[in-house]
């Protein structure tokens, strides 16, 4: 059975993302006409000194949007189009390279590479601000801060768990599989140069959080997640490294200890230039100590 179309699949993605997106909206609208909830919940607002009622609420609705639009919907995408194609049975496990779990030593170097890269993605954030946006993208992205920070006032266990499954987990699972999965990987069957197709797939991944002073920093998060599927070919790779740059943010702020303060660290830290250097040549060297890895499994496996 042939591969579908580049295009027949990009298709089905962005027609089942916007579908999703829309049902969930919906449904999440029902959640709060029916409970009685504040409606300003629906445009993402929360206030900084919400009640943790209101909390929970909003990781609610934020996680019944998150599943619908990225997870549930790139999984049926590659379930309908890409069953039978590898193996005589339906297994889509194939097309995503999710069959076995990755090696201990590639998860851990994913995992050090998003965390060596720390200084340099916070030093992009600097430069981005200084680039031209329109005013009507910065109140966005600033009403959208003012509810993530909400959210990071956590004051129980339970609170930093809930953090844990939609700050980490949701975005790790239906991000890597929309935008590496399927988007990353039509991509590469396009375009001859992969280094290119990373490049736009990282663009788009940037793109649609929909949060333009952050655009470089997560282009370059994308950029090493994406590198990190390429290169390992483990979908498990990518997300356990997403899962982990998510929820250290997340375990941090709960560790903090002063639940009034929520720490910014794309606003309180300021990176010099030589620091922002560093962490890109480390970047550079974990990368290929990765490379390395990865040719010592081929070796093995040749063998």
């Amino acid at each position: 059975m042939p591969a579908p179309k580049v295009q027949v699949v990009l298709l089905a993605l962005l027609s089942g993302c916007i579908f999703f997106a829309l049902a969930s909206t919906f449904l999440s609208q029902m959640v709060v006409s029916w409970g009685g909830w504040n409606e300003n919940l629906m445009s993402g607002t929360l206030a900084a000194d919400a009640s943790a009622t209101e909390r929970w609420q909003m990781r609610l609705l934020l996680g019944i949007r998150h599943f619908a639009t990225f997870t549930l919907a790139g999984w049926l995408v590659v379930w309908m189009l890409y069953r039978g194609v590898t193996r005589p049975r339906p297994d889509w496990t194939d097309y995503l390279l999710a069959r076995k779990a990755p090696r201990v030593t590639d998860a851990a170097l994913g995992m050090l590479l998003l965390l060596v890269s720390v200084p340099f993605v916070l030093y992009l954030f600097q430069i981005n601000k200084m680039l031209p946006i329109p005013d009507t993208f910065r109140e966005l992205e600033a009403q959208a801060n003012e509810a993530l920070k909400a959210l990071l006032h956590m004051d129980n266990v339970g609170e930093l768990l809930g953090n844990l499954f939609l700050i980490a987990l949701l975005p790790a699972l239906g991000e890597e599989l929309v935008f590496r999965g399927v988007v990353q990987q039509q991509l590469m069957r396009r375009i001859a140069n992969p280094w290119v197709a990373l490049a736009v797939s990282a663009a788009i991944f940037s793109f649609f959080h929909f949060q333009f002073e952050g655009f470089l920093p997560r282009f370059l998060l994308g950029f090493l997640l994406g590198w990190l599927y390429w290169q390992t070919r483990n979908f498990w790779v990518p997300v356990i490294a997403h899962f982990f740059n998510n929820g250290v943010q997340v375990i941090a702020q709960y560790g903090w200890g002063d639940k009034e303060t929520v720490i910014d660290l794309e606003n309180d830290v300021q990176v010099p230039w030589f620091v922002g250097l560093l962490s890109l040549l480390m970047v550079l060297a974990v990368m290929r100590v990765i490379i390395s890895s990865s040719k010592e499994k081929a070796t093995i496996f040749e063998e």
